[in-house]
C-alpha cells in the first residue's frame, strides 16, 4: 500500500520525531474498532490508515491538522479540554474537543461525536 505523503504530512512526522512532549496525551494512535488495520508507523501519520496522534500541541488526523489551545483541565477527570483551530480537505474551522485517557489510549470528544483511539505503543 502507497500513501501519498503532503506538506502536512511531512510537517507532522517532522514535529512527532520531536524529543520533547508538551501535553498529556502526546504519542501516536489508531481508532479502537479497526486497529489492526491502521499503520502505526509516524511516517505514515495523517494518510488513510496511517497513525493519528498528538504531539505538543497539535492533534493530527486523517487528512487534517488541529492546533490545541486553550487546555483547561477537567474537573475530577483524567481529561483536558481544548479549542481546536483546525485546517482539512481545503477548508478551516474550529471547535471545541475534550481529550480523555483510559486503560489502551484515549476517547477524543467533540459536540455530538466520540472516537476511541488506541496507543501504538
Amino acid at each position: 500500500m502507497q500513501f501519498v505523503r503532503t506538506g502536512a504530512n511531512i510537517v507532522a512526522i517532522a514535529v512527532f520525531t520531536a524529543a520533547a512532549s508538551a501535553t498529556p496525551f502526546d504519542g501516536l494512535y489508531a481508532p479502537s474498532e479497526s486497529f489492526a488495520m491502521w499503520s502505526c508507523q509516524a511516517e505514515d501519520i495523517g494518510a488513510d490508515v496511517g497513525a493519528v496522534g498528538i504531539m505538543k500541541d497539535y492533534l493530527q488526523g486523517v487528512e487534517n491538522a488541529c492546533k490545541l489551545t486553550n487546555p483547561t483541565n477537567v474537573r475530577g477527570m483524567d481529561a483536558v479540554l481544548y479549542d481546536a483551530i483546525c485546517s482539512g480537505e481545503g477548508e478551516k474551522y474550529s471547535h471545541r474537543v475534550m481529550l480523555m485517557r483510559h486503560d489502551n489510549g484515549i476517547y477524543v470528544i467533540q459536540d455530538g461525536y466520540a472516537a476511541e483511539w488506541r496507543s501504538c505503543r
